[in-house]
């Protein structure tokens, strides 16, 4: 089907910088023996679980009848211990453990019953210290005022501000409890259970069985003519799981509207919102500007290639195709790539990058059982931890460099105090999508104008996947809110007409998105997220701002580390506005979405260009 450049003969366009330092032997498997315990029968796990209970137990006897909001000298001792508990790994490890064993392989049942056990007793003691934040919550508004300008509590004042605003959505103490205690049956046990059913089908492909979450990386690997053979097999696994999915979202989304009531959230995404320490009018003028300016650009890029291709329509299977001879790209390439950006941008950061591969901190390799995509978790006092599923594409060296992005965000950010060492996830997506930005600008400068066109046309593909399939998603769970709110239930065949009109809202008529492409909302965990997905497009909307920023003067360095290092100690706004970015303003996206456009046009430059000698 593709018409195909003759220029990168599938090699990489990029020579590391001679300083890039020599790494030395690394793993590529989590060392969870090393990092954590023995195994599930080390006597520290249940040391562990009893130190924690211990500790919930001991604060709430301290603080529970102390009145310790009677002035700025108990509130800081109180709040001191309060942050304590917070710093102290030893209370989250025994289930950190045992969760990333699941994601190493979802048929781990020991992990599993250990976990759900752990998770038990945990939340028995963690309901202990429930009480604190509520009652910081009571303090009259005067009080708080005096309570935010007290010198004595500068360190507290983030911290103190978020409790305040949160604190009319709050309930009841024996509310909270019930809503703790009735979580994994009403969301996380769904939740889990369809993982497992995807991450266990297997696939029939040439002679073999692949494990679906394997087939799903697959895929882009193939020849163009083969995948949608794949993905047809695929899609009708998933689609069998269509029942099971149904009732998933059902319970799922009738609980959390039954809560939003409850806590008298306005919209489906307010919690959010708030949880993410960002505010709604961003939010609304974000998706705004992506579903109007963005979809034109996605749609518009999709009738460009489909005329470059001389077909009417692409195969919905089919639309991450390159236009050319796409470099194949194994780990250690990968690595040597990422490395040298990170040293680049900062020392501090391929630092980072090498210490976690010599400590077994990166799982590479798709597997049996294995957890589907990737991700970086991190806890306080822990190790960080990447998950990857890797295949020897430029997807996968922008998927490393994504991760790793993460993780540098996590490093630096703990530097900050324990209350403050986390990140919302709006500035976490955007440190990822980041250094992705970065690494493709390092490749890209050193190309030739025929590798340019196969590395821009497939940058603008994956930008598309971030930004504006995103906000498809968006627009896709918001739908589904309200429907089941309004009518009580979508069938399975709701749900899948739901996904495809969305997936044609973006795509355009350039696509060919059939009813069954749909049922792909089965497997894609982020739509159970709560409105998680468009903090990948502000990410790298943002991102992009700040990667033309470091290409234009390599001193924003000092900018970019500011803002990794700030981690959760203000707001989003105020975050980004420390580094000279102003995302209370709707001309902010527009004007990021203009490099997206700006991309799209240097691309039909490219081919016009050079179309006499493209194959």
């Amino acid at each position: 089907m593709a018409k195909k450049t003759t220029a990168t003969k599938n090699k990489l366009p990029y020579r590391s910088s001679d300083s890039l330092p020599l790494l030395p032997n690394y793993k590529t498997s989590w060392d969870l023996f090393g990092l954590y315990y023995k195994d599930e029968n080390d006597i520290k796990i249940e040391e562990d679980i009893k130190t924690a209970i211990k500790t919930y137990k001991g604060f709430a006897r301290r603080w529970r009848n102390s009145n310790f909001t009677s002035n700025a000298g108990v509130l800081l001792s109180s709040l001191t211990d309060y942050e304590q508990i917070s710093g102290n790994p030893t209370l989250s490890r025994p289930g950190r453990y045992f969760s990333l064993r699941l994601a190493l392989n979802v048929t781990d049942t020991v992990a599993d019953k250990a976990l759900a056990t752990i998770r038990k007793r945990l939340r028995v003691a963690g309901d202990e210290i429930l009480f604190f934040t509520l009652e910081l919550g009571k303090i009259p508004k005067a009080k708080q005022d005096v309570f935010l300008k007290d010198p004595a509590l500068k360190h507290y004042n983030y911290f103190l501000k978020q409790v305040f605003i949160g604190a009319k959505h709050d309930l009841t103490e024996i509310e909270e409890k019930i809503i703790r205690l009735k979580s994994p049956q009403s969301s996380t046990l769904w939740q889990q259970m369809t993982e497992k059913l995807v991450s266990t089908a297997e696939i029939a492909w040439k002679g073999k069985n692949l494990p679906l979450p394997e087939a799903l990386e697959t895929i882009e690997t193939l020849k163009s003519n083969d995948k949608p053979i794949l993905w047809g097999r695929i899609i009708d696994k998933i689609d069998n799981f269509g029942i099971i999915a149904e009732h998933e979202f059902n319970a799922i989304i009738s609980d959390v509207r039954m809560e939003d009531d409850l806590r008298k959230y306005k919209k489906p995404y307010s919690a959010t919102a708030l949880d993410y320490q960002h505010d709604e009018k961003s939010i609304e003028a974000l998706v705004e500007a992506v579903s109007t300016e963005g979809f034109a650009l996605s749609r518009k890029f999709y009738a460009l290639k489909a005329k470059y291709l001389n077909v009417k329509q692409i195969n919905y299977a089919q639309k991450y195709d390159t236009i050319g001879d796409a470099p194949k790209i194994d780990f250690s390439e990968a690595l040597n790539v990422c490395r040298d950006v990170f040293y680049q941008v900062n020392t501090i950061y391929g630092q980072i990058f090498d210490d976690m591969l010599i400590k077994g901190q990166l799982d590479v390799f798709p597997k049996g059982g294995k957890q589907g995509g990737a991700f970086m978790s991190s806890q306080t006092g822990h190790p960080i931890q990447v998950l990857l599923n890797h295949s020897d594409t430029m997807k996968a060296l922008e998927t490393l460099a994504h991760e790793m992005g993460h993780a540098v965000h996590s490093a630096r950010s703990s530097t900050q105090s324990p209350l403050y060492e986390g990140h919302s996830i709006v500035t976490a997506e955007t440190a990822s999508t980041l250094f992705e930005n970065l690494v493709f600008n390092a490749i890209f400068s050193t190309a030739d104008d025929f590798t340019k066109i196969v590395l821009l046309h497939d940058k603008i593909t994956g930008d598309i996947a971030t930004m504006q399939r995103q906000i498809a998603f968006f627009n896709c769970e918001l739908e589904i809110h309200n429907t089941i709110h309004k009518e009580g239930a979508m069938t399975h065949d709701e749900l899948k007409n739901c996904m495809h009109h969305h997936l044609t809202s973006y795509l355009g008529p350039a696509v060919n998105v059939t009813a069954k492409d749909g049922a792909s909302y089965v497997y894609i965990p982020h739509l159970r997220y709560g409105f998680y997905v468009y903090s990948y497009t502000f990410g790298n909307l943002m991102s992009t701002i700040m990667a033309n920023r470091y290409k234009e003067n390599n001193f924003y360095r000092e900018k970019i580390d500011v803002f990794l290092t700030l981690g959760e100690s203000d707001n989003v706004v105020n975050i980004f506005k420390k580094i000279g970015i102003d995302t209370t303003k709707a001309d902010t996206f527009s004007n990021a979405l203009k490099n997206h456009a700006n991309d799209i046009s240097t691309l039909e430059m490219l081919i016009s260009k050079n179309k006499p000698k493209l194959v």
